[in-house]
């Protein structure tokens, strides 16, 4: 051995030295307890594609609401004197459906006491000297009845690693416990909303703490996620608790929330089923009696027997309107301008509701669609109609979808049938959210989804459907690669982590010459796995034209 070499070999060693004493250093700091308004809190560190990220599960921002609580708004969690071990992921909320949708939590281990959040934070050697990451803010759909923030989906140590941002998850009470109510303070409503405004006001206190900047601050969210978020952002509570939000199919401009009777005659039913409520003694006329009976149910036993008024979909009760959360209904105050605002990154996927079709009818199509049923002109002008049946005019909606439709032109018939609903729910609402805040002034960005993974497990003429961007987003192709069949998958969910946390970080999506979008120019750009960017304008652009007198966007 030279010289030069031996001289090379020490050199070598020193910087492995010194690199692994910078390395073990940073270790035993990160050993010390993040200082929170709820105490102290210890996380891990895990490793994705050689970056070190620090994860926090299971930090509780509430109290358990059981007991008394049930049915309440949350309360600020209690501040603890003891580190809190954050290690584990927490339970999910109660829930229960009978049917294998995504969306639902199908692990054990689901309770009341469930209000937890989980967050990632990258771990960079200088991270700890400043407090300035964006921060990712998500809540997850379905339909306001199931779903957790413990899914393996939506883990977010690629997104955090890749996007360079902190992403938290949360939990927040769905279906009775959520939105049952008697419209008087033993159950106000609406507590499943105000889980969410208590999850943001704890990031906003502590996330500096974490090395985040609290006035960069980003909501994201999926279906009912996303129509949280559009609740949110015409709420008066939420004020200057977020700057930008990115909204995943969906928004409140659905009419869903137009009636408040709904909720408060469903909590009536719900009451009479389990023994709580009958003829005489109602949650109209005697509301502490019938809610006090209410707080003593088994909470699985709620969950099954609300499941059972409609076993094949996910909608039970609906965020309502009328108090301090909502005063207004959120339909009517987008389309006054009455919300906050903030630079919008908004989208849809290609078949939104191919999944409703499916799921509503499984006898028929299968629920995921294997059955592959052939729908004819009368079946499907049917189907229309039942979808349909609250409009003074159904007739005119199985007009505008199949009236230029070929009577044997069997895949188009079933292709339009689904996509009216579509439209009708996920689609055209989202539209309407868009155009009324690029209107008012904000940035507003549209995507719109059109790949079909090939981890679906829906059938192939149901083309792209709902849910399927978020494993993207997520970055689950570069964590799970294997249970992939195309390598391009991993670069598609490489670019929408950084068209996502770019958004976040900046405003815009990080991609060059991405068009806003407005009524008058309604373009957005494609996600897919082709090599070169498409544009196109809408989305279905006339549909959303025939809806328009419907919603009030005319």
């Amino acid at each position: 051995m030279t010289f030069e070499t031996m001289k090379t070999c020490t050199s070598l060693k020193t910087v492995v030295f010194v690199l692994l004493f910078v390395w073990k250093a940073k270790s035993q700091l990160f050993n010390n307890d993040v200082q929170t308004t709820s105490g102290p809190v210890r996380g891990t560190r895990i490793f994705f594609g050689g970056s070190a990220v620090k994860q926090y599960l299971g930090i509780p921002f509430a109290k358990p609401p059981v007991g008394e609580l049930r049915f309440k708004r949350p309360e600020p969690v209690e501040r603890r004197r003891e580190t809190y071990i954050a290690n584990k992921m927490p339970p999910a909320c109660v829930q229960y459906t009978a049917y294998p949708f995504p969306w639902y939590d199908f692990q054990d281990g689901k309770s009341e006491d469930c209000l937890y959040l989980n967050m990632w934070v990258p771990d960079k050697l200088l991270s700890g000297l400043f407090s300035d990451y964006s921060t990712m803010f998500w809540i997850y759909g379905g339909g306001f009845s199931v779903g957790s923030n413990r899914k393996e989906i939506y883990e977010a140590q690629a997104l955090a690693a890749w996007g360079n941002v902190i992403v938290v998850t949360i939990n927040y009470r769905m279906g009775a416990f959520g939105f049952f109510t008697s419209e008087t303070d033993e159950a106000p409503g609406n507590v499943g909303l105000y889980d969410m405004v208590e999850a943001l006001k704890w990031v906003n206190q502590n996330i500096a703490e974490f090395g985040g900047n609290p006035e960069k601050v980003t909501l994201f969210g999926q279906s009912a996620g996303s129509i949280s978020i559009g609740f949110l952002c015409v709420s008066p509570l939420t004020k200057g608790l977020f700057h930008r939000v990115i909204m995943e199919s969906g928004s409140p401009a659905f009419l869903l929330a137009e009636n408040n009777t709904v909720n408060i005659a469903k909590s009536q039913q719900l009451a009479e089923a389990v023994g709580c409520a009958d003829n005489s003694t109602t949650i109209y006329n005697d509301p502490k009696v019938v809610v006090d009976c209410m707080r003593d149910v088994d909470a699985f036993v709620l969950a099954k027997t609300l499941n059972s008024f409609n076993p094949t979909s996910t909608r039970s009760f609906y965020p309502s309107f009328g108090d301090e959360i909502l005063p207004m209904n959120a339909r009517e105050a987008i389309i006054k301008g009455n919300f906050h605002n903030v630079d919008v990154l908004i989208g849809n996927n290609k078949d939104e509701g191919s999944f409703q079709l499916t799921t509503g009818n499984p006898e028929v199509f299968g629920f995921f669609g294997e059955k592959n049923t052939r729908v004819n002109k009368s079946y499907g002008e049917m189907l229309i109609r039942d979808s349909f049946s609250s409009f003074s005019n159904p007739d005119a909606v199985v007009q505008h979808y199949l009236g230029n439709v070929a009577d044997d032109d069997y895949s188009s018939i079933r292709e339009q049938v689904y996509t009216s609903t579509g439209d009708y729910s996920l689609l055209c609402p989202t539209v309407y959210f868009a155009e009324s805040y690029s209107e008012a002034g904000n940035d507003v960005y549209y995507y719109f989804f059109v790949h079909r993974p090939s981890t679906t497990p829906w059938a192939e003429w149901m083309g792209v459907a709902h849910y399927e961007e978020v494993q993207f987003v997520f970055g689950l192709p570069l964590r799970k690669p294997l249970n992939y069949n195309l390598p391009r998958e991993t670069m598609l969910s490489r670019r929408m982590i950084r068209i996502w946390t770019e958004f976040a970080k900046r405003g815009t999506p990080g991609e060059r010459n991405w068009p806003q979008y407005s009524q008058e120019n309604p373009v957005y750009v494609e996600l897919d796995t082709g090599i070169r960017r498409a544009t196109g304008k809408g989305p279905h652009e006339d549909n959303c034209d025939f809806f328009r007198g419907y919603f009030g966007f005319d």
